[in-house]
């Protein structure tokens, strides 16, 4: 039977994108194939972080959530949720059957098993990861992934010191021909460390406006969940 890396299941708000303030259950999956220099969850990277789990121990503790006050949707996050996509599909196809919406978060760059998920999902939150960020391009695979399903899709770029103009119009450009996908500009989130460069409020509006002369949707927004002082 399948099982999966699980570092935390979990009650709280979404903080980000298109369901901004909204009440889930969130599931965090351990290991991610790419290394952001911004990446807010550094303990869930590696691919032996947190335990394996179960497809009956994770439903035993989504109901018991479920339980203690209703969530409409489940967000399947991490890590990279699709690197366990045996998994995750039986466990995205078993919350529909209990009346839950899949909220998918995905790093964007594994379009072949997004295609598998994308039936499932009610949205994608789709990353588009500037290689400023990353130190490698990753640009097709975002272009595929985009592709999948745009109906359900909104897309985040998340800005630091480093991301650069040529970048937000490369990103641009791959959402030209998609003009109803959302895109959402997310300043980085400073960490205690200092290891994150915040980029400037100016230049976050310079790209704002950039984007915004090119196409309609665009939103600028920060994380909400630590200023809420929730996880």
């Amino acid at each position: 039977m399948a099982r999966a890396r699980i570092v935390e299941v979990f009650s709280s708000l979404q903080g980000e994108g298109l369901r901004l303030g909204e009440r889930q259950i969130f599931v965090r999956f351990g290991g991610c194939n790419l290394r952001c220099d911004y990446c807010d969850e550094p303990l869930s990277l590696s691919s032996s972080a947190g335990a394996l789990w179960s497809a009956a121990r994770l439903k035993a503790r989504i109901l018991a959530l479920q339980r203690t006050r209703r969530h409409r949707a489940i967000s399947w996050t991490g890590g990279e949720p699709l690197l366990w996509a045996e998994f995750l599909l039986e466990m995205m196809a078993w919350a529909k059957r209990k009346g839950f919406e899949n909220h998918l978060e995905t790093n964007g760059v594994l379009p072949a098993r997004l295609k598998l998920a994308a039936g499932l999902a009610d949205v994608v939150a789709m990353d588009v990861k500037l290689p400023s960020a990353t130190g490698r391009s990753t640009w097709r695979a975002h272009a595929a992934c985009v592709h999948v399903a745009p109906e359900k899709t909104f897309v985040k770029v998340v800005l630091t010191a480093a991301s650069r103009t040529a970048e937000v119009r490369r990103v641009l450009k791959i959402l030209e021909d998609l003009p109803d996908v959302p895109l959402i500009l997310q300043p980085a989130t400073p960490d205690l460390t200092g290891k994150v460069r915040p980029i400037a409020p100016e230049r976050a509006m310079a790209f704002f406006r950039l984007a915004r002369s090119m196409r309609k949707g665009v939103r600028l927004t920060p994380q909400w969940h630590p200023i809420w002082g929730v996880r």
